[in-house]
């Protein structure tokens, strides 16, 4: 539950970066596999969601880096299970023209254009928050 509140926190003070959900997301994963969930409400959707959205955080981390040439198709694999939920979350952030020129690659990787990269955080941010609230309130039942 610290995590969770930890993660939130992050989050208000607009620090939170890719890193620190990949692990979260780890150890949920851990936890659950060991049959001892860290938080009651562990399920595969919300880790899944946590690591699409992290994904999506850290595009925009390396784009903001200069980096964005070095991500690979492997790096989608190696955190996202099921791209069906990926493609949805970019086709949304299409929509609300928070990514612009979306093309897919043979790899399974997107590649896309974040023109106001302060709009495209604050969205990721409460898509996350969204998924963590949800978490902890489970906590608080």
């Amino acid at each position: 539950m610290e995590q969770i509140k930890d993660l939130l926190e992050k989050i208000v003070d607009n620090k939170l970066v890719s890193a620190e959900i990949f692990s979260f997301t780890d150890r949920l994963r851990e936890s659950m596999r060991q049959g001892t969930p860290i938080v009651k409400n562990a399920s595969t959707t919300n880790i899944e969601l946590l690591e699409t959205y992290a994904f999506a955080l850290q595009k925009m981390e390396m784009t903001e880096e200069d980096r964005d040439s070095q991500l690979r198709a492997a790096d989608w694999r190696e955190h996202i299970e099921d791209f069906s939920k990926l493609k949805i979350f970019v086709d949304e952030l299409q929509r609300s023209e928070l990514v612009s020129n979306v093309s897919w690659n043979v790899g399974g990787m997107a590649i896309y254009d974040i023109p106001n990269p302060a709009s495209y955080r604050n969205y990721v941010y409460w898509k996350i928050q969204s998924v963590l609230n949800n978490m902890l309130l489970f906590e608080q039942l």
